[in-house]
């Protein structure tokens, strides 16, 4: 009885062909194998849509009911089963025992359909906290990105230290993707976070206040050192409502403005990252496992707030953080190094995070993924265009890849010249990306593609100086 029982969860009907209930078994059976039907053919059929579908909040809610009724469903199949088995003509002890056993079993295949439901509601919760924007006008599936060859996003790391209430967000990791949305070969343009004198669109609130040939520019005693400097244009823009305007999203427009009027690009979108929120993901995970290679301090250089030891640790998000980037200081005790050295080992973070990320605990963490989620990730990106994104995602991840950056030697982020960077940038995205090798730091640049190596052991050559 409780054989045929535990037959029916895994094909629904079989308990009642078995009692010679073949009309019933023959509707459950038949049933059963039409929805696996449906559903292997929609995977096998809209694969590469399915991530693009859960993007949609009518999808997503069409999956938590069919989840809640499929769970209900299979569960009271599993009782009809027991039942279909006449119970009644066991003795009252064996009755009770298999009943409960039955009980068991239908609340157990009802459970993966609960944790799917829950995982989709926390989801859906996630991707409105993170993409708040609508589109301006409705997206046409035929043509999603309104006849543009080139998808422009600012990439942005953000640090909003709590250290740093009242200053604002400072982005300190500048990069603008161009993405060729046909063939999804892209180009990830550079830029130096100490950029002086950036330009705003004529006729911009931020180019009237601060208009050529200086730009963005403090005079001595309102910010001039720091203040004004590239990844200083969201923190300004976010605390002067009055230059910037009152538009929730107005710090991201005033950099992207100021990226396009530099690279001589529409920036269509940007996705800023705050770095403690990185953390916060780092200790959902359990902590990323990275080789360090020395002793490196807490801060810029002191080793009173604690030392991240060289050789390979797990290190919770705290120290992660740190690791990625700690700076050097006169008279510093240990390491941290300059913006390049920074730049690497933040890289060795991101790779470790990726190369550490197991889908059976991403799956255990999600909920705690989700809520860091919330507050790692700031984007004007409206949700509309997420199962646009996620096809084009898959292009450029089987596209080319050419870097661009605009640092020193070859650049003067102090005296910027940015007819140069723009004739740099359309080279490169205008004549296409070519097969030359990337330039030194000393040549003129141009659109040099480096393919993206292939990971070996789940680790990326990128990071392969701080693999574990």
């Amino acid at each position: 009885m409780i054989g045929w029982t535990l037959l029916s969860v895994l094909v629904p009907g079989a308990a009642h062909l078995r009692a010679g209930k073949r009309r019933t078994g023959i509707v459950i059976l038949t049933l059963y194998v039409l929805l696996l039907a449906t559903l292997t053919t929609v995977v096998l059929v809209n694969g590469t849509q399915l991530a693009g579908l859960v993007a949609d909040p009518s999808v997503v809610t069409g999956l938590i009911v069919g989840c809640v009724v499929g769970g209900l469903a299979w569960a009271a199949v599993v009782v009809a089963s027991y039942v279909a088995m006449r119970p009644g003509s066991l003795p009252r002890r064996a009755q009770a025992a298999t009943g409960a056993v039955a009980g068991v079993l239908a609340v157990a295949v009802a459970v993966p359909f609960t944790f799917v439901a829950a995982t989709a509601r926390t989801s859906n919760e996630a991707i409105d906290e993170v993409f708040k924007e609508t589109a301006s006008k409705p997206i046409d599936p035929k043509d999603p990105f309104d006849g543009r060859r080139r998808l422009n996003i600012a990439l942005l790391g953000g640090d909003g230290a709590a250290s740093r209430q009242g200053v604002g967000i400072r982005t300190d990791s500048i990069n603008v993707v161009s993405i060729d949305v046909k063939t999804g070969d892209s180009v990830l343009f550079a830029l130096p976070r100490e950029m002086e004198n950036a330009p705003f669109p004529p006729g911009s609130a931020m180019a009237k206040r601060f208009p050529p040939p200086k730009n963005f520019w403090l005079p001595p005693g309102q910010g001039r050192g720091s203040a004004d400097l590239l990844n200083g244009v969201w923190a300004y823009a976010d605390a002067h409502p009055e230059v910037a305007g009152h538009a929730r999203t107005r710090a991201g427009d005033a950099l992207k403005g100021a990226l396009g009027q530099i690279l001589g690009l529409k920036v269509d979108y940007y996705m800023m990252v705050n770095m403690w929120g990185v953390a916060r993901l780092i200790d959902a995970l359990g902590g990323v496992t990275i080789k360090v290679e020395r002793d490196i301090c807490y801060g810029v250089g002191r080793s009173d707030g604690g030392v991240v030891k060289a050789g390979t640790h797990k290190l919770n998000g705290e120290q992660a953080l740190w690791y990625g980037r700690a700076r050097d200081h006169p008279g510093s005790s240990c390491a941290g190094g300059d913006n390049s050295t920074r730049m690497k080992r933040q890289q060795c973070v991101m790779n470790a995070m990726l190369s550490q990320l197991q889908p059976a605990n991403v799956l255990l963490k999600f909920n705690a993924l989700a809520r860091a989620a919330k507050s790692t990730f700031v984007t004007d990106i409206p949700r509309d265009l997420l199962g646009e994104l996620v096809p084009l995602a898959d292009r450029v991840k089987s596209g080319r890849v050419a870097t661009m950056s605009f640092v020193p030697p070859a650049y003067n982020p102090a005296y910027p010249d940015f007819p140069r960077i723009r004739r740099a940038v359309r080279t490169a995205t205008v004549g296409g990306i070519t097969t030359k090798p990337t330039p030194s730091a000393t040549s003129t640049p141009s659109a040099g593609v480096t393919k993206k190596p292939k990971p070996s052991g789940g680790v990326s050559k990128l990071a392969s100086t701080c693999a574990a």
